[in-house]
């Protein structure tokens, strides 16, 4: 249980944080010696699960309206929700068609920490060119950068890719406000993790929980990644308020490169 309590508290860390919940969990558990693809593929499921309970509770003010038929008749909360869907759509179409060589790579530290040093980059990138943009508000984003976003959250359910650091670097790349950026991915999440955990409660029904799985441990890492991953969303819209993006591009730079180090000289 406590490995997945630990493992539920990296996952709440790295979710929101650009840094790859993901690639963090993969290097964990090779370096822990779970190498079980299978159960550590529904460990990853479930713990991104109760992240998607931390960013459903954290924009409830922006989530319930639309439950209700006034706030639907807001037009600039229908946009916000046509280009969330919009966005998804590539997600997915990524999601579904590349899933095998994706779940693949999970298998691979190696790539995971190749990975990690590529979204260093892109947060360096993001940082360094954004000022020469216009920064607009959300409503003033189109719908084909919404497309290019959602492609980015595609891209990155390769582990070592943070989701949210390519959905927030592509959003300031293409004009958006840090803050304006930084919601407009988080909320593109919730399809995106919603979809995600659907899928794999369909695959358990059909085929039954892989050997090895212990629901209450499993439970309590979930419960774990909640807590975290409230507090570590309240962390990033701060950081991106004071524009530090680049701390964590060298944190990235630093974990991808020791952790390669010790795999290479480990053998394994």
């Amino acid at each position: 249980m406590l490995s997945k309590i630990v493992q539920g508290i990296i996952q709440g860390l790295t979710e929101f944080l650009p840094v790859s919940s993901s690639g963090h969990l993969t290097l964990f558990q090779y370096f822990s010696g779970n190498h079980n693809l299978e159960e550590n593929m529904l460990t990853d499921i479930a713990l991104h699960f109760g992240t998607l309970i931390a960013v459903l509770f954290y924009f409830r003010s922006d989530i319930v309206p639309y439950f209700t038929p006034a706030g639907w008749r807001d037009a600039a909360r229908r946009r916000m929700a046509f280009l969330i869907i919009t966005a998804s759509i590539p997600t997915a179409a990524i999601g579904l068609i590349f899933k095998k060589q994706f779940e693949a790579a999970f298998a691979e530290p190696r790539l995971v920490c190749v990975a990690l040093f590529i979204t260093g980059l892109g947060l360096m990138l993001s940082e360094k060119l954004k000022n020469r943009f216009a920064q607009t508000e959300i409503a003033e984003f189109s719908y084909s950068k919404a497309i290019a976003t959602g492609i980015a959250q595609g891209l990155a359910i390769t582990p070592g890719i943070s989701r949210s650091g390519a959905t927030i670097a592509t959003g300031l790349l293409l004009g958006l406000k840090g803050e304006e950026a930084a919601r407009f991915s988080f909320l593109l999440m919730i399809p995106a993790v919603g979809g995600a955990t659907l899928l794999e409660v369909k695959d358990i029904v059909k085929t039954g929980l892989p050997g090895g799985i212990e629901i209450s441990a499993t439970l309590a890492g979930t419960v774990a990644a909640a807590i975290t991953g409230f507090l570590a969303l309240k962390l990033l819209v701060y950081i991106i308020k004071e524009q530090k993006l680049s701390y964590f591009a060298y944190y990235l730079f630093l974990v991808s490169t020791v952790s390669l180090i010790f795999i290479q000289f480990a053998g394994k």
